[in-house]
């Protein structure tokens, strides 16, 4: 009977253990870091344009000319819009506290840290942008315009947002487009041909599963569960449709951006239920498909593959 028993608690730690996915790491989880979200958007609204200036020296002038594209005179003015102020307190409203979003963006860049440990974890901000943009990326730091995640019934989204956004403009959903946002621009996606771009953007697709065990598979990649249910029916067909179309190997801008950029549906496929990003989809599975076959191998490993073609081998 002791024998039974310690059998069926190593089999219920080793069900646990796999549970938590391939790369789960304690080492990863106790490394000493702590993302603290800076309150840009508060100090915003507090401060004059020079206390920012000082206290954001690399990223106030971004936000004002990049951001709002405003001229510096214009600045202000347009702190004291009240729509602006309007909107400033929704954010404030909806995140009076943050605790929840470090606590996830920590454990992401632990595993992040981790696995890349020659990277820079970046300084993470929130802004108000005026619905302008969502994830800004720059040396060191990530910010996050946080009047796009007050959530999808929002009242202000119905005419600042396509429909098929609308139901990831969350706080949940936050911090996913934070790690997209940097691991994006670490890890460049966009390349030459579909296959290579549907290969960098299912790298980013797999770090970012691996790095947010929470989260399921459909949400990372901005999928209702129906719509992954369709994709995972009908992979086979979106696969022979790209080769048999002469896709694959396509160098065509708009070829890439049909499969690759935010979209209501994919081109090609049904307008009812099948996502946008299909080539975003098919590049995930690829990059899966390849890892289980190399189970020797690390995620810096993966990110040194270079060669598309050896990776799609093993779909």
């Amino acid at each position: 009977m002791r024998k039974i028993l310690i059998f069926s608690i190593l089999t219920l730690i080793c069900s646990a253990c796999s549970e938590k996915g391939r790369f789960y790491s304690k080492e990863a989880e106790s490394l000493p870091l702590e993302v603290v979200v800076q309150r840009f958007d508060r100090d915003f609204l507090a401060l004059d344009s020079a206390a920012l200036a000082e206290k954001y020296p690399d990223f106030y002038q971004i936000y004002v000319r990049n951001i709002l594209e405003l001229p510096a005179l214009e600045v202000e003015k347009f702190k004291a819009d009240s729509a602006v102020r309007a909107l400033c307190a929704d954010v404030e409203k909806e995140y009076s506290s943050v605790s929840d979003v470090e606590q996830t963006l920590t454990k992401a860049f632990k595993y992040y840290k981790y696995y890349f440990p020659e990277k820079q974890v970046p300084k993470v901000s929130f802004h108000v942008s005026g619905f302008n943009q969502c994830v800004i990326t720059l040396p060191g730091r990530v910010s996050v315009s946080a009047d796009y995640y007050l959530g999808k019934d929002y009242p202000l989204y119905a005419t600042v947002a396509y429909q098929y956004e609308v139901p990831y403009l969350t706080r949940n959903h936050l911090p996913v487009d934070v790690m997209l946002g940097w691991l994006s621009s670490e890890f460049p996606t966009e390349d030459y041909r579909l296959l290579e771009s549907m290969i960098n953007h299912g790298k980013v697709m797999y770090l970012l599963e691996a790095f947010l065990p929470e989260y399921e598979m459909c949400e990372i990649l901005s999928y209702s569960p129906e719509q992954f249910a369709w994709c995972e029916e009908h992979e086979k067909r979106i696969w022979h449709s790209i080769v048999e179309n002469k896709e694959l190997y396509s160098t065509d801008w708009r070829t890439i951006m049909k499969y690759t950029q935010p979209a209501p549906f994919t081109s090609g496929y049904s307008q009812e239920h099948s996502p946008g990003r299909l080539g975003v989809y098919m590049g995930w599975k690829i990059v899966s498909s390849f890892m289980k076959a190399h189970k020797e191998l690390s995620l810096s490993d993966l990110m040194s593959t270079t060669d598309a073609q050896e990776i799609m081998r093993y779909y």
